[in-house]
């Protein structure tokens, strides 16, 4: 017996020896247990959770709530169009609902990762310039505008119009005319847009109406789709139009681009480790530093530069400018956590770096600061003023915000806080 038992004591021995071995020797690509993360690794944890709940899915929900509301505005318009009633109080108001719906999506564009990339919604969305040739020859053609009128209208602009056809400036330019609401008698009647060439005085508002609501209707699908996939908790209803549409809302793992950033380091996420997921919203592709650049080197950069002088964005409103100091704004959202007047104390980027390397953070905070004041000081409208010398000014303050991101991610992958 008590060989027996001296046996069994050598058996335990020699396993719990060698689980403590296969402990020891982990895979680098084995999930990362919250409790083996440094104290600074567990802030970034809890950032990036913010990130997700305080950030991307209030403004992806509000962006949602804003693109309804248009489309139901839309719908109105579309239906006086037809007898001739349409008020300027309508398209006054539909024209407010645009520029609210563009500001939430503007501030969207430091998280253009994840669903927005996956599923091409932004390019689908927000590609211009508008390509006025190709919609004087859909107007053209009473057949392909019956097709956008009805119920299908959004699905059939869906499939069948080209990107430089869709999105909010397909809207844009039937909503507004040299940054006004256009006169409620056009819609009406007959537009009176005649430049370069085109001549729109042709085409009836009703027809119009018709290719706006279509895109609108395309532009609030899309809308629903990037809340809905980052937030498995969006209404019932938005998912059912998804599932009506049989659109995909999660990643392959069948999670959430939510669920998938909060679990970072962790089995069935996407992102190996919580610095990796801190480095796709600071740099990476859809990130902070790629909409500060964006906004720098194409959106002001390429009309100024001459590169190309009809590469500018909302110019039917006179709302690029408007456009790109949101877009500043989405990153301090991202930084600073929450949005203005909603921020959440003691989980943001701005905290680890005031804790951990003060001097990286302020030249990030300061750079947002320079930007958003070098954007505002460029002579409005943007569409008649991108030759301006201050358009220089506003380049320059964003690409130093570009290398304070890389800066703040080069500390975060190599901190050993």
């Amino acid at each position: 017996m008590k060989t027996y038992f001296n046996l069994l004591g050598l058996v335990v021995i020699v396993l719990t020896t060698l689980f403590s071995m296969s402990s020891c020797d982990k895979n680098n690509d084995d999930p990362i247990n919250e409790n083996e993360l440094s104290a600074g690794d567990k802030l970034l944890q809890q950032v990036l959770v913010q990130n997700v709940d305080g950030t991307i899915n209030p403004i992806y929900q509000a962006l949602a709530a804003d693109c309804s509301n248009l489309y139901d505005e839309m719908k109105v318009i579309r239906s006086a169009a037809a007898t001739k009633s349409v008020t300027q109080d309508m398209v006054n108001s539909a024209c407010t609902s645009w520029k609210k719906a563009r500001a939430n999506y503007e501030l969207s564009e430091a998280f253009l990762m994840g669903a927005a990339a996956d599923f091409s919604i932004d390019p689908h969305i927000d590609s211009w310039p508008l390509d006025l040739d190709q919609l004087w020859t859909l107007l053209s053609s009473t057949n392909m505008v019956n097709k956008l009128d009805g119920d299908d209208g959004p699905e059939y602009a869906n499939t069948n119009l080209g990107q430089n056809l869709l999105g909010f400036h397909g809207v844009e330019f039937i909503l507004f005319r040299d940054g006004s609401p256009r006169p409620a008698s056009e819609f009406n009647g007959y537009d009176s847009y005649n430049k370069d060439g085109l001549d729109f005085t042709s085409f009836s508002g009703e027809y119009e109406m018709v290719y706006a609501l279509a895109v609108c209707g395309d532009l609030r699908n899309s809308c629903y789709r990037l809340e809905t996939s980052w937030n498995e908790k969006a209404p019932a209803a938005h998912f059912s139009v998804m599932s009506d549409l049989e659109w995909s809302t999660t990643l392959t793992s069948g999670n959430s681009y939510g669920k998938n950033m909060k679990i970072s380091g962790e089995a069935g996420s996407t992102y190996s480790s919580v610095r990796n997921a801190a480095s796709a919203v600071l740099v990476g592709d859809g990130g902070a530093a790629g909409i500060a650049d964006e906004v720098g080197n194409v959106k002001i950069g390429n009309p100024y530069t001459g590169k190309d002088i009809n590469y500018i964005e909302s110019p039917y409103s006179y709302n690029s400018l408007t456009d790109f100091y949101d877009n500043i704004e989405s990153i301090r959202n991202i930084w600073m956590g929450g949005s203005l007047g909603n921020r959440v104390s003691g989980i943001s980027f701005s905290v680890y770096f005031a804790k951990y390397n003060t001097a990286i953070g302020q030249r990030v905070e300061k750079a947002m600061d320079n930007a958003q004041s070098a954007i505002n000081a460029i002579p409005k409208p943007f569409v008649k003023n991108y030759t301006s010398s201050q358009c220089a000014t506003a380049m320059s303050a964003c690409t130093e915000l570009v290398n304070a991101l890389n800066a703040a991610n080069d500390y975060i992958q190599s901190s050993k806080d």
